[in-house]
């Protein structure tokens, strides 16, 4: 387990280093033991930096109903296999195996099954807060000799017109200033740091509120993860691991943006009545909910995603309507392009924080980007119409999708994240894209 005495106080962080990564949230950690490998053969120096203490980022454990919930296709599981990370998540992740769509009061539901994929998952589904505690603990692990987490620092201005970029922070108190070949911005939507620079942003507003919380089943959900598409929104549900007896699962509820006070308003029980009655009783009744969280839905993806010296990864590059939990999928190959350009830089004794190998590396991200993104989008706005013509086409959709092997493979591969084509079609780094479409069927 990580804590304060491991990493260095404010009088112990040094002035100068390779890469400095801004927020120590899950894609910052991610991208941390992505370029662990590169950082140990080449000698390059980290620092990872978070506005949060330590232990406020590495909680014991998750509640039973509490926590956010992140859906990791079966290609991240890959990418997190291919860096020795994916041993440690596993025991906490649940595994989906069936995937059910379907249009609320309409006849047709399509199947994704597993078995049907020779696939002993179409991905997993683990808390937010233990996999942030995994990736710390494998950072203090594994990278304690060349990376400093730095907590409770806020950066506050970014200066890349020299050589190398020039951080201003402040922790506990006391300012101070790093240097760095490359910093990568990982801050979260919005980024302060990312506007403060101009790299501005392009945002288009869903109308809508995303609530999000946990709930405690009946029964057993048997892997199975659900997504049903209602006239005011599509709602899904995740297949999570039981808890001190009781099975669980992860819900996600798209509703019009009228509806946020409402939301917030509603008691427990008329929260986990109305969901039942949209979604059904495919894991038997809803017996409570946890902590919620209503938000608008937003599709924000920033135009300039590198610089000299910096570069943009995670939500604070995109963010993506959560109807297919990409978002996260998204950002991890992302941050594992950006390795990658890291890796062969350094092999071509080249900068790490060059432009030119940077804008290669926003290349790769920009048509998985475009290419996720369009089909969040489209997908969203033909589920949440009301209109006739919208309701056959999706009705044609499913059926085409349940009746039709080959066209439901495809749908399946991409709900697994394997649909990237080979490298040498997307100009994609081959490691990342032989990482992504490997089986890595040993978890052990």
């Amino acid at each position: 387990m990580a804590n304060s005495d491991q990493f260095p106080t404010g009088a112990q962080v040094a002035n100068n280093y390779d890469i400095v990564i801004v927020g120590g949230g899950l894609v910052g950690a991610s991208l941390c033991l992505a370029l662990a490998g590169t950082a140990k053969t080449y000698g390059l120096s980290i620092a990872l930096l978070d506005a949060a203490p330590i232990e406020a980022t590495t909680p014991t454990a998750a509640g039973a109903l509490d926590g956010r919930t992140t859906a990791l296709a079966l290609g991240s599981r890959n990418l997190l296999h291919s860096i020795q990370l994916w041993q440690h998540l596993y025991p906490h992740a649940q595994a989906i195996s069936n995937i059910e769509v379907s249009d609320q009061g309409q006849p047709w539901k399509s199947e994704m099954q597993a078995s049907d994929m020779q696939r002993e998952a179409l991905g997993y589904v683990l808390q937010n807060q233990t996999m942030g505690r995994v990736f710390l603990e494998q950072i203090t692990q594994r990278c304690c000799d060349f990376v400093h987490l730095i907590d409770q620092t806020q950066v506050t201005a970014i200066d890349n017109a020299r050589q190398n970029s020039q951080l201003e922070y402040q922790r506990l108190g006391q300012g101070g200033t790093l240097t760095a070949q490359l910093v990568v911005m990982a801050d979260g939507g919005r980024s302060d740091l990312r506007q403060q620079l101009g790299m501005f942003d392009q945002i288009q507003s869903y109308d809508q509120v995303a609530l999000v919380a946990n709930l405690e089943l009946e029964q057993h959900h048997h892997g199975l993860a659900c997504e049903r598409f209602t006239p005011s929104g599509p709602l899904a549900l995740l297949p999570l691991l039981s808890f001190k007896g009781k099975h669980r699962a992860a819900v996600v509820w798209t509703q019009p943006i009228s509806r946020q006070s409402e939301l917030q308003q509603l008691s427990d029980d008329e929260v986990l009545k109305e969901i039942q009655q949209h979604v059904g009783y495919p894991m038997g009744e809803f017996r409570a909910i946890g902590d919620r969280q209503v938000y608008p839905l937003t599709l924000s993806v920033a135009q300039e995603q590198a610089r000299q010296g910096l570069a943009v990864v995670g939500n604070a590059a995109h963010t993506l309507h959560p109807i297919a939990g990409q978002g996260f999928n998204l950002a991890l190959r992302g941050s594992f392009a950006l390795a990658e350009s890291v890796l062969k830089a350094c092999k071509k004794g080249t900068p790490i924080g060059d432009l030119t190998s940077l804008n290669q590396f926003v290349e790769t991200s920009r048509w998985d980007q475009d290419r996720v993104i369009g089909a969040s989008d489209k997908v969203m706005k033909l589920f949440s119409s009301n209109k006739y013509h919208y309701s056959a086409l999706r009705q044609l959709g499913l059926l085409t999708m349940q009746q039709v092997p080959f066209v439901k493979t495809i749908f399946t591969r991409a709900a697994m994240g394997l649909d990237v084509p080979l490298a040498k079609v997307l100009a994609m780094p081959p490691v990342i894209a032989a990482r992504l479409d490997s089986s890595c069927e040993t978890d052990s």
